[in-house]
């Protein structure tokens, strides 16, 4: 019979038990994980809400890097995602959940853009002034 950590030694205070393989993390690491990000949401949100601060070219590459970097403060903070043989089938998972959301990611942007291409009528051109027919409205 498995004994409860605070019976083996380990103090319940400092520990936290993890399940699925994910180990023991302490309350400081969570505590971390929560203030890194608290710090990179306020990142990602004040050049969108204050106008200038950075030019419009680097405002979208900006907050997909900090998006990432906050990915992976949650995995490594509170999903206990490490490089351990023990972690490798929650790798693999996290891999193939990557996979499957970058393929629905740009198939959806390859079928938009070829719903686009070839479903969208082309502009028409307006009658001259003097025709016996009234111009078409634009967008029709």
């Amino acid at each position: 019979m498995a004994q409860h950590p605070a019976l083996s030694g380990h103090s319940h205070e400092t520990l936290i038990e993890g399940s699925g393989g994910a180990g023991h993390a302490s309350y400081r690491a969570y505590a971390i994980g929560f203030v890194l990000s608290v710090i990179l949401t306020v990142a990602a949100f004040y050049p969108v809400m204050v106008s200038g601060t950075l030019s419009a070219g680097w405002l979208v590459p900006t907050i997909v890097a900090l998006a990432v970097v906050q990915v992976v403060v949650h995995l490594v903070c509170f999903l206990h995602m490490s490089a351990a043989s023990e972690q490798r089938w929650n790798v693999v998972a996290l891999g193939f959940a990557i996979l499957v959301v970058g393929i629905l990611i740009v198939g959806s942007l390859w079928i938009m853009q070829n719903i686009s291409d070839n479903m969208m009528t082309p502009e028409v051109p307006a009658l001259a002034p003097n025709s016996d027919q009234p111009a078409p409205m634009k967008g029709m």
